[in-house]
């Protein structure tokens, strides 16, 4: 194969006026481009009294942003799209009230209607879907798991039966806007103390349609640690993720569980010896010692299990083929292994933007355990890992790529992938340098090349970045997406040199340059 350089090109820049003290935006890819919203002070250190929102299609092309001036307190809590309609969840009143208000968008009439729910449970809250007119409510209750949906046009609310249960955890939670239905991942632990998974699905009535328990692993001292479902084709859906031993090791290998349409299920286990290049992001030398180890455990009849941390990130399901994208890390914390169904993860939803948010961070998408001011656990990113299996689970091809031991203060998702079937592009932040990798056909072409941050307009310069500011994400095709605040300098039509302050959002495109 002919070397490729993978080439990155700023070709479009969006910018809106702010202050380095304003809030950064909540970005959404949409069919017709993104949305991007945010709380708003009038004076750079007053109170966030406004709520401001704006669309742009696939070229950057906005109209002015739309405010609206907000006389009451409201903390925005939750938000999630619906096609051409944003939907955006605020606790209401005070702190200590428990109305919440949802303010129903339409990005292409560019109206706004607030509705009030003021009967929803006071439920730690943890996901929030809307779909088809139905709001989902997800969380915690009495330190157990439930969930309420709450009709958009009838204001009616239905509690969800069947999860309010002492030992059960909710892993996650999917919408099938197509279908009319949702699915939620649950774990509990039996008498026994024996761990089972389940996949509910119920339509918007809060009627259960299927239940599919994943209990029989084959190996009795074999547990399921967390999961990510693909979505539904043709009533097939797959779950794939980390599995541990019980109170022993939390990482074994990875599973492939295939669901087929009436609810057989079929499981498939892999270990560190089923992945060729597993230890692809180590030192030669350091490999052939790790597969050396490795062999005569195996010879032994024993299997090695992974000492660090990994997380299922994003799962791509491509023509009856699913690319696995996993983030190995460690933790400082001797607590962090994410047992018993904690969702290392940190967020529900393969939504991108769930989590970063340049550094404030909104305490629905917090793990608890975060929460607290004292907490100051590192972690340490080792590698990406892509594993592309076929709808049987057969592995195709598998790669690893260096995450340089980089420190994060928070275990979020590293990098956003870019995946064709045959290309893979995968690019992260680091500091004020974005770093590109590429994989062909499972073959690595390129890893963490940095390229710097580029202006469009070559009469102006970047005077600040504001490095926590910044966000990257996928957003559709080729290109992705980078945000921020900056400060940039240009010359006045006087001649004179003058700045400004702007939240940017740049297109970026990234290809094969041959």
């Amino acid at each position: 194969m002919g070397m490729a350089i993978g080439q990155v090109q700023f070709t479009q820049r969006l910018e809106v006026e702010s202050h380095r003290a304003d809030e950064d935006f909540f970005l959404l890819p949409r069919e017709g481009g993104l949305v991007g919203f945010r709380m708003k002070a009038e004076t750079p250190y007053g109170k966030k009294n406004s709520f401001q929102y704006f669309t742009a299609d696939f070229q950057l092309n906005a109209e002015t942003p739309l405010e609206k001036k907000l006389d009451d307190f409201y903390e925005l809590v939750g938000f999630d799209l619906d096609r051409e309609l944003l939907y955006v969840l605020f606790n209401k009143g005070s702190q200590y009230n428990d109305e919440k208000a949802i303010f129903e968008i339409n990005l292409e009439e560019r109206t706004l209607t607030e509705l009030l729910v003021s009967s929803i449970l006071e439920m730690e809250l943890q996901d929030f879907l809307v779909f088809n007119k139905k709001a989902v409510f997800m969380g915690k209750y009495d330190y157990r798991p439930v969930i309420q949906i709450f009709d958009i046009e009838t204001k009616e609310i239905v509690t969800v039966p069947g999860l309010f249960e002492k030992d059960a955890r909710i892993l996650q939670m999917r919408k099938d806007p197509e279908l009319n239905v949702f699915d939620v991942v649950m774990s509990r632990r039996d008498t026994r103390k024996n761990k089972i998974v389940s996949v509910l699905t119920y339509d918007t009535n809060g009627n259960k349609l299927r239940e599919v328990k994943i209990e029989d692993l084959g190996n009795p001292s074999m547990e399921i640690v967390e999961g990510l479902l693909t979505s539904s084709n043709n009533y097939k859906q797959a779950l794939i993720g980390p599995y541990g031993l019980k109170k022993k090791e939390a990482y074994q290998g990875l599973y492939f569980t295939k669901i087929n349409e009436f609810g057989e299920y079929t499981n498939r286990f892999y270990n560190v010896s089923d992945f060729d290049n597993f230890y692809n992001y180590l030192p030669e030398k350091v490999q052939e010692k790790r597969w050396k180890r490795i062999k005569k455990r195996l010879d032994k009849g024993k299997n090695t299990p992974i000492r660090n941390v990994v997380v299922t990130r994003e799962i791509q399901a491509i023509n009856g083929y699913y690319l696995i994208y996993n983030d190995h890390f460690t933790s400082s914390s001797s607590k962090y292994v994410p047992r018993d169904g904690m969702y290392a993860s940190n967020f529900y939803r393969l939504n991108p933007m769930m989590g970063g948010y340049g550094g404030t961070y909104n305490p629905l998408w917090l793990d608890p355990r975060l929460r607290s001011a004292q907490t100051l656990d590192q972690y340490k990113f080792l590698a990406a890992q892509f594993i592309l299996l076929d709808e049987d689970g057969n592995i195709v091809w598998d790669n690893s790529l260096s995450l340089n031991n980089t420190n994060k203060i928070e275990p979020m998702k590293f990098g956003e992938l870019i995946f064709n079937g045959n290309n893979l592009f995968y690019m992260y932040l680091d500091e004020e340098a974005l770093m590109l990798s590429q994989i062909n056909d499972g073959e690595l072409v390129m890893e963490n090349e940095p390229y710097e941050i580029e202006l469009v307009n070559e009469n102006e310069r970047i005077a600040e970045t504001m490095e926590r500011s910044l966000q990257l994400i996928w957003w559709y095709d080729n290109y992705y997406l980078l945000s921020g605040k900056q400060k940039i300098r240009y010359q006045g039509e006087d001649g004179r040199e003058k700045s400004r302050e702007v939240n940017f959002f740049t297109k970026i495109k990234v290809d094969d340059f041959i």
